[in-house]
């Protein structure tokens, strides 16, 4: 039974990465391309009553993703080779939310509170290149960690096979 709950935790825990990694790459391609695009004039996708609402999406869905990942943790410690996987996964994920916290969410509320007015400055824009491009890397850590969730699921199924591999070849001599 506890195989059965650490495994459907590790596909929701996939699922909600899929999820994570698929609004990085939107947000890359299509949000920051277009609020970064003229700072300050362009910022204004981030503002006003009809602002994107950014928080509504990430907020709720990095909750969700901490809770099944530290779930997935403790149903997976007995296994070592899970846990392994599992361990490396809360690190890269603090070392994406740590950034976040201080660099990625304040910058934001930066670009969401300068005047629209303002002309075009080359520091503005290289401010919101600079986002932009760390925010890359914030998409490869998060591409890791998917592909950690899955190297964690496939270990039973991966111990299983050999296992049976190694029956099939003793019991032929």
């Amino acid at each position: 039974m506890k195989q059965k709950w650490m495994k459907g935790t590790l596909i929701v825990l996939i699922t909600l990465l899929a999820f994570e990694l698929g609004g990085a790459f939107y947000e890359w391609i299509v949000v920051a391309s277009q609020w970064s695009s003229y700072p300050p004039q362009s910022f204004s996708i981030l503002q006003g009553e009809y602002a994107l609402p950014l928080d509504s999406f990430w907020m709720p869905l990095h909750m969700v993703a901490q809770f099944v990942i530290v779930l997935s943790l403790i149903l997976c410690w007995k296994d070592k080779q899970r846990r392994k996987f599992m361990l490396i996964l809360v690190g890269l994920y603090i070392a994406l939310r740590v950034p976040t916290f201080m660099y990625f969410i304040p910058e934001l509320e930066f670009f969401r509170t300068t005047s629209t007015d303002t002309a075009w400055s080359q520091g503005m824009q290289d401010r919101a290149d600079r986002w932009v491009l760390l925010s890359i890397g914030r998409t490869a850590i998060i591409a890791v960690s998917y592909v950690l969730a899955w190297m964690a699921l496939s270990v039973s199924t991966l111990q299983t096979k050999v296992r049976l591999d190694n029956e099939n070849v003793v019991g032929v001599n």
